[in-house]
């Protein structure tokens, strides 16, 4: 399997180390890759989300999940059965957009819109929480402990 994070944006430095060790923690378990895309350079938002939006597209696989605030609330549990339905030489790209959102035309190409968290929160915090999520996803699967409910 293999999955990718795209992301639009760098990560910052104090949350870069927890990531690091996270995705450590994957190898061996999932080919699991995080892209940076270039943040738009628009002086309005919406030049900047129409550029970020030519980036993800041409990136991205079909059948993608977005993240989004208007998406759908999954718990832990509900990831892992989502990834458990993946097999072999399938891959799984998730999207998050710039720091003004995405535009309706990626809304639209998405295969699956889920969302993090009814609260509003800094993307690259929302990176960190899904490289998080996915671990926490195979240990669920594994029957490790790393998840209790």
């Amino acid at each position: 399997m293999k999955l990718r994070l795209i992301v639009v944006g760098r990560s910052s430095a104090d949350l870069g180390s927890y990531e690091a060790r996270i995705l450590k923690r994957l190898k061996g378990q999932v080919s699991f890759e995080v892209v940076e895309l270039s943040e738009g350079k628009g002086k309005q938002i919406s030049q900047r989300k129409q550029e970020e939006e030519r980036h993800i597209l041409k990136t991205v696989s079909s059948g993608f999940i977005l993240f989004d605030e208007r998406g759908k609330s999954l718990t832990s549990i509900q990831w892992s059965e989502h990834l458990e339905k993946l097999h072999g030489n399938a891959s799984l790209d998730f999207v998050i957009g710039g720091a003004g959102g995405v535009t309706d035309a990626v809304r639209q190409a998405a295969g699956g819109c889920w969302s993090l968290s009814a609260l509003t929160m800094p993307h690259q915090l929302a990176r960190t929480v899904v490289v998080e999520q996915i671990y926490r996803a195979f240990t669920i699967l594994q029957g490790h402990p790393y998840h209790r409910e």
